[in-house]
């Protein structure tokens, strides 16, 4: 086992420091579909489960997640979003000897089609199209101590019309398995610290930063496991504490070996709906996951107050 590096925390403490500083003042962001959650069982955990390990398609979630890894695994996710836009994942995890686990994903949301207008707003009777993308390349593996680590290197490129924007983008996440508790797990996430280097036209947006803080366990005497989350902690607010009102919490109760049922609120969706009439349950969502041999299907529901509903299908294989 390894141990872990002083120069690997002075690392980590400038990825950090660049994050925090990187975020302040913000106004508004590119790239926000980087923010997404496209795996049908985190967002039915409220994305509480920042802690997801072994699961290639919480890739962009948790990726030091991956260093669990124990079999070459692949992933396909589907999002039925807002608005008929339409989103999903695919992904695919290969073990490396020494090095740790390689991880490869993609990501997409599109947007449809829309009606051109002239500058009096009649219809052109042509159309145009939006869309954006994610291309992602991982590594992950275990520090020693009970730690890992996992980074993503991405490439993001979003298109309306014949006008695009590109950027780098980087993901990266610690996670500790306590020593003094057993199955109790801590992680720090780092999402989209990077940078533009194409724009619509002069327009230059900062990236959508999101640093993250999240635990997890699983009870002792009950089939369930626990996450609480806090999200977009380097959100601006008008003082540090609001910003640990982006939380979320979640569980996932195994009620037999084949079946996981799955539960979660994420406070900061219902503070954001709040300006619409009905939020009763907004920010509430819920899913199921089913195992068949190597395989698992999960489905994922999310309430999104008058604005609607997300539906997440997701499909995932081991290779033994």
């Amino acid at each position: 086992m390894k141990t872990i590096s002083p120069y690997f925390a002075v690392i980590v403490m400038i990825l950090s420091s660049i994050s925090i500083s990187h975020a302040e003042g913000r106004l508004t962001n590119g790239f926000e579909f980087l923010n997404t959650d496209y795996n049908a069982r985190t967002s039915a955990m409220g994305r509480s489960f920042l802690t997801i390990r072994n699961d290639i398609s919480g890739m962009f979630i948790n990726p030091a997640g991956m260093a669990y890894t124990e079999n070459e695994q692949y992933a396909f996710n589907y999002t039925n979003y807002l608005l008929d836009v339409n989103a999903g994942f695919a992904g695919y995890a290969h073990i490396l000897p020494r090095f740790g686990v390689l991880s490869a994903g993609l990501i997409y949301m599109d947007y449809g089609s829309f009606q051109k207008t002239d500058e009096n707003a009649v219809e052109t009777g042509r159309t145009f199209s939006a869309g954006d993308i994610a291309i992602s390349l991982g590594l992950s593996n275990h520090l020693g101590q009970g730690f890992s680590y996992g980074l993503n290197l991405k490439y993001v490129h979003s298109k309306i019309e014949q006008y695009s924007a590109g950027a780098i983008a980087l993901d990266f996440s610690l996670l500790y398995e306590a020593s003094f508790q057993k199955d109790l797990f801590f992680v720090a996430t780092v999402q989209n610290l990077g940078t533009n280097f194409s724009y619509y036209g002069d327009v230059k947006e900062p990236m959508p930063l999101n640093i993250g803080l999240g635990l997890s366990k699983k009870l002792a005497h009950l089939p369930l496991e626990l996450a609480f989350s806090f999200n977009d902690l380097n959100a601006s607010t008008d003082s540090f504490g609001e910003r640990f009102k982006n939380f979320s919490i979640g569980g996932e109760f195994r009620i037999s070996k084949m079946l996981r049922l799955r539960l979660g609120y994420n406070n900061a969706l219902k503070d954001n709906l709040k300006t619409t009439n009905d939020v009763k349950f907004a920010g509430v969502s819920l899913g199921f996951g089913m195992l068949w041999r190597t395989f698992r299907f999960d489905y994922a529901y999310s309430d999104f107050g008058m604005l609607g509903a997300t539906h997440r299908f997701g499909f995932m294989g081991y290779i033994p």
